[in-house]
């Protein structure tokens, strides 16, 4: 089908900025039939909600107290869950006295703040703050944080496997310049047998179980061949993408997804400026509506250094609100800005936990802007509370 159907008054360049608010419905996540229309107001700020599951919600992590931070025996908090997704989050403070074999679910694990030690039955990766980490379903593995305090790691689950989102890229060429994903950390073999008494917390079928050993099931391992199943990235090592006139859709910074694509894990690098002024150009995103669901997590933002840990579901149900500026390009020399999100888009719908419910903020859309997107772009709370009213898009 043609993509270059028009109807009605067709105002500026989709790129671009003016009084009129940009919505994008997609299908198929972003990969399906599109429309972009021009509205006078925005769908995405109802008056009312009957329910928080309709409505977009955040909650800061930095808040949450999960059992691991005081029970060296305890686990990570679930905050989202669905078919075939789990996400929770993890403040570990002692080295686990276990090792843990999740025979359920594939793992990303991603390192918000801390230096660790991963034991794994392929060998040790060292990892630090902006790693995140693939851990295949049915390996086994043992987290050993290297201080007591500070520790944050941002754990998503999958039914399907984690694969390098290399694919998408075919159509273009290499992607060295990219994700140079030669440049991936493999875990190294110890190669040593510890003759020690070891508990592995076994998950699986939704149960937890436990086997032992008369020896350390991640160290006996001298040598392997084969695919990289298990590996880490940095993501400051993750170029950001852009465009000329301003914004392109997440998977365009995709770094890892299933075959299927049934889930995107893209890192939201610090992008170009702009070069294309008003109107045809802009600075953020339009609001946007797709069956997809979608988690986004601030990592760094030292615009706005209280937004970090924070993460927010955005459901299918309705439009994600968007906000566009004027673009400009900053005086003096060139620097990388220190702002950096995660976004998790995945086909099956997520609901909070209880423990996740409990934490939410309590408005979500003003919060959308103090926390998630505006304030990372220049809007001030006072600005805020006009985005969150509809009034203040241009």
């Amino acid at each position: 089908m043609s993509s270059n159907v028009r109807r009605g008054v067709i105002p500026r360049s989709p790129t671009g900025i003016s009084e009129h608010v940009d919505e994008i419905y997609t299908q198929q996540g972003f990969f399906g039939q599109w429309v972009h229309m021009f509205r006078s107001r925005n769908v995405g700020f109802p008056a009312t909600w009957s329910s928080d599951d309709v409505m977009y919600n955040g909650v800061d992590t930095n808040e949450l107290t999960p059992a691991d931070l005081t029970d060296p025996e305890g686990s990570s908090t679930p905050l989202l869950y669905g078919d075939g997704i789990a996400i929770s989050f993890s403040r570990r403070a002692q080295p686990m006295p276990f090792t843990e074999v999740n025979a359920d679910f594939h793992q990303i694990r991603f390192y918000h703040r801390g230096e660790h030690l991963l034991e794994t039955e392929l060998g040790r990766l060292e990892v630090e703050a902006g790693d995140f980490v693939v851990v295949p379903k049915g390996l086994a593995y043992r987290d050993s944080p290297r201080r007591t305090e500070g520790n944050a790691v941002l754990i998503f689950e999958t039914l399907e496997p984690v694969v390098p989102a290399e694919e998408l890229w075919d159509g273009v060429g290499f992607t060295s310049f990219f994700t140079d994903f030669s440049a991936m950390k493999l875990p190294e073999p110890v190669g040593q047998i510890d003759n020690v008494e070891t508990e592995v917390r076994l998950k699986f079928r939704g149960e937890v179980h436990r086997l032992t050993y008369d020896f350390d099931p991640c160290s006996d391992v001298v040598g392997w061949m084969g695919d990289p199943v298990m590996f880490s990235l940095n993501v400051w090592d993750i170029p950001g993408l852009g465009s000329s006139h301003g914004f392109l859709p997440p998977p365009a910074a995709a770094v890892l997804m299933s075959q299927d694509k049934s889930f995107f894990f893209n890192v939201m690098s610090p992008k170009p400026w702009p070069s294309a002024p008003e109107p045809n150009g802009s600075i953020g995103a339009p609001a946007h509506l797709n069956d997809y669901d979608e988690v986004w997590f601030n990592h760094v933002a030292d615009a706005a250094p209280h937004t970090d840990g924070h993460l927010w579901r955005l459901p299918p149900s309705i439009p994600h609100p968007g906000i566009k500026r004027p673009p400009f390009t900053p005086d003096g020399p060139v620097e990388r800005p220190q702002e950096l999100k995660l976004n998790f888009d995945c086909r099956s719908t997520l609901t909070w936990t209880e423990a996740g419910r409990k934490a939410l903020m309590p408005d979500p859309q003003i919060g959308l802007y103090t926390s998630l997107a505006g304030t990372h772009i220049g809007v001030v709370p006072d600005e805020a509370v006009g985005y969150a009213a509809g009034r203040s898009h241009s």
